[in-house]
């Protein structure tokens, strides 16, 4: 809709300044005007040429009738190309006449070629905004964005990002896709005998019967020696396998298309006015001189113009779960700076970080899991107290 008031305005100017040329030229000074013979043939001078101008507004994609146009004389080299033009009258309403518009057509605008269509499968729009500021070879992407995980809402359109992915690994058997360990069962025989041992991985059949091979122990558990008693035992663990824990940057230099929900034409947004803190929850509304607080609508997505190799990483890192994070940069910063995958090991080399010694003492309550402080506004308000 804006795209069309621009093209509106500027045919306008267009024309205008085409008239305005025309006066100053004077054409000698003299006026010309169309000559109808006996048979109502409108005679157009050499140098003039009759111009197809909409005589009323013609909304998109409606079927444009013979009144709704009318032709003007115009001369001839000033004409613009696109514009329907020539000296046979019915040739140009044949052009125009019975086609539907393509997009809305003002009134007083010479109609062109673009303007009108025959088929109604051309009558999509001529595409959003949004689509003109992505480069050739480049697409764009939406994510799902946080105050915590979108520079606490710094980011703007233009700005430039990078994107970091935060997931958990773990170890599976190849052949099941299962996390490990496995479970393994006890074979035994038709006589109750017990065909595996706890140690025995693989068995063949020998001369002598069933033998160990192999003495590595299954996946489920391991040997492992007891110093007290000094004896290897069999352990088996005593939880699930834990994850581990990896972060890295996957796209570098990504450019903010636009933060939050573009704006959806011909749907007017609702502003909910939202009472000041003092006011309080159901307080009544200002009244005349109080001024009336209105919080703009917190963004919770971000749209990123990236490479479509790109596109793919950040779709899959959002459909399997993953902890995305962007990064703001500076303006024109183009300088590449490798990274390196980040987990607990790499943590601990290259920031000295020490593992903590295992004392006769610890603290109470115990702490199972880091305690991450909670932010004013983000604490959720009860539905009682709503």
């Amino acid at each position: 809709m804006r795209r069309g008031r621009i093209l509106i305005l500027f045919a306008l100017i267009l024309i205008m300044g085409v008239l305005a040329a025309y006066l100053l030229i004077g054409r000698g000074g003299e006026e010309v005007e169309a000559t109808p013979t006996e048979e109502g043939v409108v005679i157009v001078p050499s140098d003039m040429v009759m111009v197809v101008v909409a005589a009323q507004d013609v909304a998109r994609g409606s079927e444009i009738p013979r009144d709704a146009i009318v032709l003007q004389q115009m001369p001839a080299d000033l004409v613009v190309e696109t514009w329907i033009a020539g000296t046979d009258e019915e040739v140009l309403y044949s052009q125009v006449v019975e086609r539907r518009a393509r997009t809305d057509i003002a009134r007083g605008i010479p109609v062109t070629t673009a303007m009108i269509t025959e088929k109604a499968g051309d009558l999509l729009g001529a595409g959003s905004d949004a689509a003109i500021a992505i480069p050739p070879g480049y697409t764009a992407i939406a994510i799902p964005m946080t105050r915590l995980s979108g520079v606490a809402f710094a980011l703007r359109d233009g700005d430039m990002v990078d994107v970091l992915i935060t997931m958990m690994m773990v170890d599976l058997n190849p052949d099941f896709q299962t996390k490990l360990p496995d479970h393994n069962l006890m074979l035994v025989d038709s006589d109750g005998n017990i065909l595996t041992g706890s140690g025995c991985y693989r068995v063949s059949r020998t001369e002598m019967g069933l033998e160990c091979t192999n003495e590595e122990p299954p996946p489920v558990g391991r040997v492992v020696t007891n110093e007290d008693l000094d004896v290897d035992i069999y352990g088996v663990p005593s939880e699930e396998q834990r994850p581990r824990l990896l972060t890295q940057r996957i796209v570098e230099g990504a450019t903010v298309l636009h933060v939050g929900t573009f704006p959806v034409e011909d749907i007017e947004e609702e502003i909910v006015a939202v009472p000041t803190e003092e006011a309080g929850v159901g307080a009544p509304p200002p009244q005349q001189g109080e001024v009336e607080v209105v919080l703009p609508p917190t963004p919770d997505i971000v749209t990123l113009i990236v490479t479509p190799q790109d596109a793919l990483a950040i779709n899959w890192a959002i459909k399997v779960g993953a902890d995305i994070v962007l990064t703001l940069r500076a303006p024109g910063d183009t300088m590449s700076v490798e990274t390196v995958t980040v987990s607990l090991q790499y943590l601990i080399d290259n920031y000295n970080i020490t593992v903590p010694a295992k004392l006769p003492y610890g603290i109470e309550p115990s702490i199972e899991q880091p305690i991450v402080p909670v932010l004013p506004n983000d604490e959720i308000v009860p539905q009682e107290q709503q």
